[in-house]
């Protein structure tokens, strides 16, 4: 079973840190469970292309047809009728995340998981306050899971009463903020949110309340930050008069990027909040991230990337960075269907085959092609169910060994350890992509490598640039979860007669080439099993040129 050590206990903010119940500081690491209550057809479709059945549109009406769950929903019942849709949903969720899900989450290493809740799943969407009981069976049953194996759950309301966000990953019916101009919407939301307070108040596993997704978010919606302040305001107030040992999670405008929302405190009756940001495609280096820790600082509260992802290298080095301010992650999203040509999903964790049929639904509701019949759609959909449990999918464990720094990743040779003390260097010219310039460590193109333009963002890589030591130079590498002794291994070429010293476990060694070498994979010294392993290069003479350093399980 995996290791619970930090799951304990009620999460809280105290200052720029989470802490757990025991008063030890957590940095939530972790997956988001897209797909699961609220999928968006860009993850599910099975259609090769950037987005396949969504444009991620913001417009005034949207008729593309599975772009989101309730796109979906209408789509299952034309495929397969009223009955059979009435039962889809349940058996979805219910085969979609569960325990080999959580478990593996947690024997991977990851200490979290994000929950996106659609609202219409728990609150009929009928006149009255009616819940479903079904589906809070379900959550309950996917906590207990949490708590089993150690897994902060973050209830995230993806899909509020109306739609909160502009676009389609709120589950809207037009991609306009009903939430926020339908005073009976945005009550609807608040009285959810108290109903998972009265349920979940005693649930220590619930790290946090995030009370909306992405709100308010295209540019034309900028204007109605006033309205979702007043939002927060009132539903903190009234959760907290049912639950006051929660933290919330506030998330800006923008996509979760408009810090200057953050003009104010929230939660004034009990100060646990944090703020979460999301951040794709990022440069792996801390100006990308100073911005938003502002806020952090000026209001003394922690802050969260609480959905993302990047080029697995990058997220090893970027997310190391983030780790000195407290600063966790969530990575969006664990689990996504293949495309119909059989390739996995590369950027899920797990990934699940088109189920055999698929083409025929996807050609009906991409190009307007035959409709299959009830029967052969109502087999197809229930293929579609079984392909996302567990036991049918491929898992990719570079994804976990990359965004957890672990044993068994190549780290390119800029993504060097950003710590205090893990690096020295003396060159003042920086490097053609402007890459970390402020550490003085002297980076160059690999000769191959695309020549940037100025606007390019991010980098185009950081297995583009390379790191040339001089003498008294030096720079580190760490991976986390050394489970084998086995040595670091460089790639690179000495430009001069070098002499390399090598420090790992606070045993040294030298080594030595004669100028023009090229260095392929050479190992250096064995690693010490355990938690944290460091590797020092530091250049005693000479000038070495380093391309990467990995770390093989071996």
């Amino acid at each position: 079973m995996a290791e619970t050590r930090e799951v304990t206990g009620y999460l809280h903010s105290d200052g720029r840190w989470m802490k757990n119940g025991a008063g030890e500081k957590i940095v939530l690491r972790g997956w988001a469970a897209g797909n699961w209550m609220n999928p968006e057809g860009y993850m599910v479709d099975g259609i090769p292309g950037m987005y396949g059945f969504t444009d991620m549109g913001g417009g005034l009406i949207n008729n593309i047809r599975f772009d989101r769950q309730r796109t979906i929903d209408y789509g299952v019942r034309e495929l397969a009728g009223s009955e059979y849709r009435k039962t889809f949903w349940q058996r979805w969720y219910r085969a979609y995340l569960g325990e080999d899900d959580i478990r593996l989450l947690a024997d991977m290493g990851y200490n979290s998981i994000r929950l996106p809740l659609e609202s219409g799943g728990f609150l009929f969407e009928e006149p009255g306050i009616h819940f479903n009981e079904d589906t809070f069976a379900m959550l309950d049953r996917v906590l207990d899971l949490c708590e089993k194996y150690g897994l902060y759950a973050i209830l995230d309301l993806h899909g509020a009463p109306g739609g909160q966000s502009g676009v389609s990953c709120d589950n809207g019916i037009d991609n306009q903020p009903h939430m926020f101009t339908e005073p009976e919407s945005r009550e609807r939301t608040i009285i959810l949110w108290e109903e998972f307070a009265r349920r979940y108040r005693d649930r220590w596993i619930v790290g946090a309340y995030e009370l909306l997704n992405e709100p308010v978010s295209p540019p034309t919606l900028r204007g109605m930050s006033g309205e979702l302040r007043s939002f927060y305001e009132d539903t903190i107030a009234r959760v907290r008069s049912i639950d006051k040992k929660h933290m919330f999670i506030i998330e800006p405008p923008a996509f979760a990027h408009d810090m200057a929302f953050f003009d104010r405190g929230f939660d004034p009756e009990c100060g646990n909040w944090a703020y979460s940001v999301h951040m794709y495609n990022f440069n792996p280096e801390m100006r990308d991230l100073y911005q938003y820790l502002e806020p952090s600082r000026r209001l003394g509260v922690p802050v969260w990337i609480g959905e993302g992802k990047g080029d697995p290298a990058a997220m090893a080095v970027f997310y190391e960075m983030a780790e000195r301010f407290g600063v966790g992650y969530n990575l969006f999203c664990f689990k996504s269907m293949g495309k119909v040509t059989g390739d996995k999903t590369p950027d899920a964790m797990l990934s699940y085959p088109a189920p055999e049929g698929w083409d025929r639904i996807a050609e009906y509701i991409e190009h307007g092609g035959p409709r299959p019949s009830y029967e052969e759609s109502q087999k197809i959909l229930d293929a579609w169910i079984e392909a996302g449990r567990f036991e049918n999918c491929t898992v990719d464990p570079d994804m976990a060994n990359y965004s957890l720094r672990r044993q068994g990743i190549t780290i390119p040779a800029a993504g060097y350890d950003s710590r205090e003390g893990s690096f020295s260097g003396t060159w003042n010219e920086g490097n053609i992509y402007g890459y970390r310039a402020e550490d003085r460590i002297k980076m160059e193109r690999k000769p191959s490598a695309p020549i940037p333009h100025i606007f390019d963002h991010p980098i185009p890589g950081l297995e583009n640039l390379l790191v040339c030591l001089r003498k008294g130079e030096y720079v580190s590498y760490s991976v986390t979860r050394v489970v084998s002794g086995c040595p670091a291994k460089l790639t690179g070429r000495a430009a001069k007669d070098t002499v390399l010293r090598v420090t790992a476990g606070g045993v040294s060694g030298e080594f030595r080439w004669k100028e023009g070498s090229e260095i392929k994979s050479e190992p250096l010294l064995a690693m010490t099993p355990g938690e944290r392993c460091t590797v020092k290069l530091e250049v005693l003479s000479g000038e070495l040129v380093i391309e990467s350093v990995s770390f093989p399980l071996e």
